[in-house]
C-alpha cells in the first residue's frame, strides 16, 4: 500500500494541465468526489479486496487499479485548484483511504453486524489517542517499515476491540486484524485531510 501511494502521488504530479469535468466543484479534498466518471464509479463499485482463507493479506492488484482510477481525479482537481505538491500529496492520502475505505467495507470481509459495531463504538466518547495510534501506524506502513507498538496502545487498541464487540470467539485475532485494516484506511483519510486543511 506505500509503494502504491509513492507511485500514485508522482504520476499525479508529471499529469499536463487537463480539462476539469463540471461536477468537480467540491471544495478542498472533496473536489474529487465528482471528478470521476459514471464508467470510473461503477469500476470502483466493482474492486472490492479480498483476503485469502484464514489470511489477512489483501489483493495488491485492487489497490493498484482504485489507485489508477482516483490519480485521474486527482489530476484534475490539481490542475482546475491549481494544488501545490503539498497538497496534492494530502490530497492523495486521503483519497486512497476513503476510496480504500469503501472497497474494503463493500468486500464482506467484515459482516455488517461488525461495520455497524464498529461505527457504534467510534462514534463513543474522545477517541483522540485511538487514532494517534491508528494513524502512527499508517505512517510505519507508509515509510515500508512498522511503528513501534507500547504496550499502553496495544491494549488500547484491545480494549476498544473488545469493547466494541468485535472479539468472535477463535476468530478473534482475524477479526482484530481485519479491523485494524479497516481503520488504517479510516486513519490514512484523516491524516490527509486534516494536513490539507492546515496548509491553507
Amino acid at each position: 500500500m506505500g509503494r502504491t501511494l509513492f507511485k500514485l502521488t508522482l504520476g499525479v504530479l508529471a499529469l499536463p494541465v487537463m480539462s476539469v469535468p463540471a461536477m468537480a466543484q467540491g471544495k478542498g479534498v472533496n473536489c474529487m468526489r465528482g471528478a470521476y466518471s459514471a464508467a470510473q464509479l461503477e469500476e470502483l463499485g466493482q474492486l472490492t479486496p479480498s483476503s485469502s482463507a484464514g489470511e489477512t493479506q489483501l489483493e495488491q492488484a485492487v489497490f493498484d487499479q482504485i489507485g489508477a482510477i482516483a490519480m485521474t481525479a486527482i489530476g484534475s482537481c490539481a490542475a482546475s485548484r491549481g494544488w501545490t505538491d503539498e497538497q496534492i500529496l494530502h490530497a492523495t492520502l486521503f483519497e486512497m483511504g476513503r476510496l480504500s475505505e469503501a472497497a474494503y467495507r463493500a468486500s464482506g470481509e467484515l459482516s455488517s453486524q461488525q461495520l455497524r459495531q464498529l461505527d457504534d463504538a467510534l462514534a463513543i466518547g474522545n477517541r483522540d489517542r485511538l487514532w494517534s495510534v491508528i494513524e502512527a501506524g499508517v505512517m510505519g506502513g507508509m515509510s515500508g517499515g512498522e511503528a513501534p507498538v507500547s504496550n499502553g496502545d496495544a491494549m488500547l487498541l484491545g480494549t476498544f476491540i473488545i469493547g466494541a464487540g468485535l472479539d468472535v470467539e477463535d476468530q478473534d485475532t482475524v477479526v482484530a486484524e481485519k479491523v485494524g485494516m479497516l481503520l488504517g484506511f479510516m486513519g490514512l483519510q484523516r491524516m490527509g485531510r486534516r494536513e490539507f486543511v492546515n496548509l491553507n
